[in-house]
């Protein structure tokens, strides 16, 4: 189910107020930092009480937060704890594969007790389960509670770890996230592939809710020239901006575009490259620029509020994005709504939402080599930039709903799960 199929498809609201339990696995509701970064683990949280519901948030906390929390009229419920829940796993050696192990166990003995506990001192009509470990855990609570569950699901790496069998295993909270049973899965449509999954392990095509996350047109369409931060950033005023942003983590392949910089900076003196996020390879990617010689080159804005975000897509000429897992995430989002050029490897589904030289640039793993004299080629083209990002922000103004419509839609399934529920359905 798409968020644009017609009206009498769309879920329908609740007539009562809902006390929801949601488990999540982390410790912040923003990738980034407070306000940076994906916003859709925090709007999934206080989207309820925006909707006149109640809810409930089990998750791990440092020692010596408060154990009780309000948060955006959300409840926040910490658990003391100092392990880490959500660790990288990928290409992990056999140590961190048995401190994830160790966990995960740990997880499911102190949460789910905890989760059941507060489920029924609050009598709670539903459990909102969120990434894989809460996807497991809201399912035994929510069992034992009697009542639905959903699950939300952030995207997903296993269709990567298919050729391997031993990675593919290793990644055991992520297949018994897609094979817990709940009511409804709701899943984002980044191009990971999490409905194929679900499908392959036997969920009713009818119970997957596979979703692009929603964007703010009102601030992402003003228009906007990026002037101030540039001056904040150092960037040269008369310069030609070449954007990258995400977590800058190994997966995301942000040092192909480091690469070419001393290529395109050769044939283009005037080019600026901007790459904004954080993360583990912030060090190297400035290790990179150094040794190519273009440290001066490239920027590293760090993570970006929603509105320093939109000053940069103002900012930029073209936007890149070269991940091997799927480029179809916010970014990009971000990016086709502000009319944005864009030029992405078509990892994923990509390609279901950018078109070759129709909506953006979409490049083939064999195309890489020459991605340099793509951006260059591109950025030479001013009637080509201009067609691109016009025809861009049209579909995504066509096809991407607003931060409110895609939350509405989210709290509406948990909804039905209780109506249905109660209907005996």
């Amino acid at each position: 189910m798409s968020q644009r199929e017609p009206r009498e498809e769309r879920l329908t609201g609740g007539d009562r107020r809902l006390t929801v339990l949601a488990v999540y696995p982390w410790r912040e509701f923003w990738s980034m930092g407070e306000k940076s970064g994906a916003p859709s683990f925090h709007l999934s949280i206080t989207s309820f009480p925006k909707h006149g519901h109640e809810l409930h948030a089990l998750m791990p906390g440092d020692p010596g937060l408060p154990r009780e929390e309000d948060y955006h009229g959300a409840t926040l419920h910490r658990i003391a704890t100092r392990v880490e829940f959500m660790p990288e796993c990928g290409r992990s050696k056999l140590v961190q594969h048995v401190r994830i192990l160790f966990a995960f166990l740990y997880w499911l003995l102190r949460f789910v007790p905890a989760g059941y506990a507060l489920a029924r001192r609050e009598k709670v009509d539903a459990v909102f389960g969120m990434g894989a470990m809460g996807a497991i855990a809201g399912f035994v609570v929510a069992k034992l509670a009697g009542v639905p569950n959903v699950t939300r699901l952030f995207g997903t790496e296993l269709p990567q770890l298919s050729g391997s069998r031993l990675r593919f295993i290793l990644r055991y909270r992520d297949i018994l996230a897609h094979q817990a049973p709940a009511s409804y899965y709701v899943m984002v449509n980044d191009g990971s592939g999490s409905d194929a999954m679900a499908l392959k392990y036997g969920v009713p095509p009818k119970s997957i809710m596979h979703w692009r996350n929603g964007v703010d047109k009102v601030l992402y369409m003003a228009d906007r020239d990026g002037a101030r931060l540039a001056e904040r950033l150092g960037i040269p005023k008369d310069a030609t901006v070449v954007m990258a942003a995400s977590r800058l983590h190994p997966q995301k392949h942000v040092e192909r575009l480091v690469a070419v910089a001393p290529e395109v900076c050769r044939e283009r003196p005037d080019v600026h490259f901007l790459i904004a996020g954080d993360g583990e390879e912030m060090q190297n990617l400035r290790e990179q620029a150094r040794e190519l010689g273009v440290a001066d080159r490239v920027t590293f804005a760090g993570a970006l509020t929603a509105p320093d975000m939109a000053e940069a897509y103002g900012l930029a000429s073209v936007f890149v994005a070269l991940s091997d897992r799927t480029n179809m995430g916010n970014p990009l989002n971000e990016a086709m709504i502000s009319g944005v050029p864009v030029v992405v490897l078509n990892s994923g589904t990509t390609a279901d939402v950018v078109q070759d030289d129709v909506n953006g640039v979409l490049l083939e793993n064999e195309d890489l080599p020459s991605l340099g004299r793509v951006l260059v080629d591109l950025l030479n083209d001013e009637e080509r930039m201009e067609r691109l990002g016009r025809r861009a922000r049209s579909d995504a103004d066509e096809e991407l709903p607003t931060l409110e419509e895609r939350q509405a839609m989210e709290v509406e399934v948990v909804e039905r799960a209780v109506r249905e529920r109660e209907r005996g359905d």
